[in-house]
């Protein structure tokens, strides 16, 4: 998230020591000088479990650094999926057994939506945000059974987990931040920071055994901005970032005397006060969400060092919220990859001249949360589908990084890494000097100007796409895993922004046709494009068809979640996306009209076709007050024949032979 790497970014910090050789004496409850602290930066060193002195030391110094800081921006960086065989689709999601949060759940008769009144064809003038319950009957029709509302907290994105008779509701911040103003001429911004609107976020479980008659099992609010979650083996994990607010600040500007008080009232300010709360909402009872004693912080911190963000885990059972547990790590974390067995958070350190990873690994087989190694690895993670570019398989990690830009070049990198101890230690990577050839394509003035737009694994290959011009998807054997090496390359016009292996013959595509140019102005897509491509040799792979949406654009290039898919026992594979376009009309006047639509496909596994059977357009009866729905919310959902495409709060309904006649708004 842009928030998360903003905060993280290196500065130069403006404090100097006030001292005299005669001052020794500088007690923790009233120091008389300010310790030469050093920058806050995000750590790449191994964890270990703090004391309550230890950690609190830490997040003070951090806290008061962060007051005193310049804040800069960074520079720009240019910037083995499972398949059901059930009756209908689930949330595409990227690892067998870790189910991921949507704003659509579906358990074969019952449908869950997140919708919001703004979104309403006849809209209230009281905004609320709900989940919205539909029936299946046996013909396929739907019927709304229920309307649950939420949250009381407006403006929240909304995502669903359907575990069992469970409904699990996150509302959290949207991603909009603000950026403080300065003080008056002289002083200092209360905050130099971009932050998001609220430092808060919560969760409603929900038992919905008898979706007609929803009960609220629990419902928690807790302090911090969440990054993501999961849910694996029924339990819940919420991977969150807390900044905590100190108002005891009270200097105005940067004379030494104006910072030591400063300094002394974050010292002696309870570490309990800046520390994140849960809160029953049903009871109003609220709890610290961890114990210091549960935190940890950088084995080669110092009392010198500080960070004024806390990373957290927090595990609740879904079947007993009550039982819960937490981990604080006071450090960045800017997102997550889980596998069934572990949980990896990442961050970028922008503060160095090279840019530098972090990686921090946890394992969930115990009942209770465990940390157990950190890594670092060169460049960055990428900018949307960060998580794609992980894959564990049995006791490695694979990971593709990258740094740089399409001026002075660019380094992509794929690593595997080990677990040695504490440590995550890269064991090969590629290129090496076995196989140098770099990942992207070399110009004329002899460096890599393509960045990387999707990377996607499978067990023993690895599939990335480069694009500047044209879209290379390289092919990487990792059969040994210590010695990746390019086993083939592919060269089309366009490029794909998420991949889809639908078996080991067989992968898909999704981004943007590009015509092939000659300029170095800015590339802009002609049309949504999918594509089957044929990796029975890994040493040639071939597109075998595509399918262009002239002036199109879907949501599943930058979440894989609008991406949906149903495997049928026939070897089809059918999946769905949606297309928004643009039409011009001309009139007395040249409009523009929106088009929004869901794109229904076939890839016959057999004969290796691709076949596009249609699309379920969005319409309405009545055009006079119909509201403004993103696209990036589109989904989706297959029952055999049937085919629900979800747009706003509402369906539209059609046979999957015919998706063009439809019935809805439902």
């Amino acid at each position: 998230m842009l928030y998360s790497r903003l905060l993280a970014v290196g500065v130069t910090l403006l404090l100097s020591a006030c001292s005299s050789d005669s001052d020794n004496e500088n007690s923790k409850d009233n120091p008389t000088k300010i310790p030469n602290l050093n920058d806050i930066k995000v750590s790449t060193s191994p964890l270990a479990r703090a004391s309550s002195e230890q950690f609190s030391n830490h997040l003070k110094n951090g806290l008061f650094m962060n007051r005193y800081r310049t804040s800069l921006y960074p520079d720009s960086l240019e910037i083995d999926s499972p398949a059901t065989t059930e009756d209908f689709s689930v949330t595409n999601q990227q690892e067998l057994g870790v189910d991921e949060a949507d704003r659509v759940k579906y358990d074969g008769q019952y449908m869950y939506i997140a919708g919001n009144s703004a979104q309403n064809l006849q809209a209230s003038e009281q905004y609320r945000q709900f989940v919205r319950i539909m029936k299946r009957d046996a013909e396929g029709n739907l019927t709304q059974v229920n309307d649950v509302t939420s949250t009381e907290v407006a403006y929240q994105k909304q995502r669903l987990y359907l575990t069992d008779n469970t409904l699990t509701v996150l509302s959290h911040d949207s991603g909009w931040f603000g950026i403080a103003e300065p003080a008056a001429t002289g002083g200092i911004a209360e905050s130099t920071f971009p932050a998001p609107t609220t430092n808060q976020f919560e969760f409603s479980l929900m038992d919905v055994t008898t979706p007609e008659q929803v009960t609220v099992k629990a419902h928690y609010t807790i302090e911090g901005l969440l990054i993501d979650s999961r849910v694996i083996d029924n339990n819940l994990y919420l991977v969150s970032n807390y900044y905590p607010q100190f108002d005891g600040f009270t200097g105005t500007d940067h004379t030494e005397q104006s910072k030591l008080k400063d300094y002394q009232a974050i010292q002696q300010e309870h570490i309990n006060q800046l520390l994140p709360k849960i809160e029953n909402v049903s009871t109003g009872e609220s709890a610290l969400l961890f114990n210091t004693n549960d935190c940890y912080i950088n084995n080669d911190a110092t009392e010198l060092d500080g960070f004024n963000a806390i990373m957290t885990i927090t595990k609740v059972s879904l079947t007993d919220p009550t039982q819960r547990s937490a981990i604080c790590v006071n450090t960045q974390v800017d997102g997550l990859y889980a596998s069934s067995k572990t949980l990896y958070t990442f961050a970028t350190n922008y503060s160095a001249n090279d840019l530098n990873s972090v990686i921090h690994k946890f394992d969930l087989s115990d009942s209770t949360l465990n940390y157990v190694a950190t890594g670092e690895v060169s460049g960055h993670f990428g900018w949307r589908n960060e998580n794609l570019r992980f894959s564990e398989l049995g006791q490695h990690l694979r990971v593709v990084t990258s740094s740089g830009d399409n001026i002075n070049g660019y380094k992509h990198k794929l690593r595997v890494i080990e677990q040695q101890g504490q440590s995550l230690v890269v064991t090969s990577e590629l290129p090496n000097e076995s196989f140098p050839t770099p990942l992207g394509k070399v110009n004329g003035d002899g460096i890599v100007d393509e960045d990387i737009y999707a990377v996607r694994f499978t067990d023993n290959r690895a599939f990335v796409v480069t694009f500047r011009q044209v879209d290379p998807l390289y092919v990487i054997d990792l059969s040994n895993m210590q010695m990746p090496k390019i086993a083939g390359a592919l060269e089309i016009p366009g490029y794909s922004a998420y991949l889809h292996p639908v078996n080991e013959n067989l992968l898909l595509g999704v981004g943007q046709h590009v015509d092939q140019i000659d300029t170095d102005l800015p590339v802009i897509g002609q049309g949504a494009k999918v594509s089957l491509f044929d990796i029975s040799d890994i040493t040639n792979p071939q597109q075998l068809s595509e399918h262009v949406f002239q002036n199109g654009y879907t949501a599943a290039e930058n979440d894989y979640h609008a991406f949906n898919l149903l495997m049928m026992n026939n070897g089809l594979l059918r999946f769905t996306l949606p297309i928004e376009s643009w039409h011009e009309e001309n009139s007395s006047q040249t409009t523009w009209n929106r088009e929004n639509m869901l794109a229904a496909f076939e890839v016959d596994t057999n004969t290796m076709q691709l076949n596009y059977i249609g699309g379920s357009t969005v319409s309405y009866s009545d055009s006079s007050d119909v509201p403004y729905v993103w696209s990036g919310e589109d989904r989706a959902i297959i029952h055999l024949d049937d085919l629900y495409y979800i747009h706003g709060n509402y369906i539209w309904q059609s046979d999957w032979q015919t998706p063009e006649v439809n019935n809805g708004p439902l």
